[in-house]
């Protein structure tokens, strides 16, 4: 069923004219507009780039987001004989996927994590966007949901920027609505 719904006209027709009378919002100029997400695991200190827990996150994002993952930020040292990688592995997703990895996160991974498990904050970046950025501590969560073993290597913490135009207080609201709370 969740297939032949289209996110983005429910968003655009419906959700929009609930928000605007939820919230009081008298224009719908000010009713922000989620641009894109941006979900990403930074691997540091690796000694090769052959190692299983690169393909467990490429298989993690496929399996839970229906997205293909690239490299980003790849950077290598030589220090004392010894060569480490630094790299981020990351999916960017605009669209009607933004409302789909919303709704994902807001009722399968915040409504099970204590919130020791997971860090939140809300900032302006250059481009004049906020930036709603959230930080999963807990990857057994997503182990517990699909039992393989490739999933038992996450090791790394999984970051989610939310990038949104808008206000600050409609922003806040906005997402107040999707049951995320910052």
């Amino acid at each position: 069923m969740l297939n032949t719904v289209d996110y983005m006209f429910n968003y655009r027709s419906v959700s929009r004219f609930l928000i605007m009378h939820k919230f009081n919002f008298f224009e719908s100029a000010i009713i922000p507009k989620v641009n894109s997400i941006i979900l990403f695991f930074p691997l540091k200190d690796m000694e090769t780039l052959d190692d299983a827990r690169i393909y467990n996150y490429f298989y993690f994002f496929k399996f839970f987001f229906g997205a293909t993952a690239f490299f980003s930020g790849y950077k290598s040292f030589f220090h004392l004989g010894k060569t480490t990688f630094n790299v981020r592995i990351q999916v960017c997703l605009a669209g009607s996927n933004v409302f789909k990895t919303m709704l994902f996160f807001s009722n399968d991974i915040l409504s099970l994590l204590d919130l020791s498990y997971i860090s939140a904050g809300l900032f302006r970046n250059k481009f004049n966007l906020f930036v709603a950025n959230y930080v999963v501590k807990d990857m057994n969560l997503f182990v517990e949901k699909k039992t393989n073993v490739g999933l038992f290597n996450l090791r790394n913490f999984l970051y989610i920027n939310i990038y949104i135009a808008g206000s600050k207080i409609s922003i806040k609201s906005f997402l107040q609505s999707f049951k995320i709370f910052l």
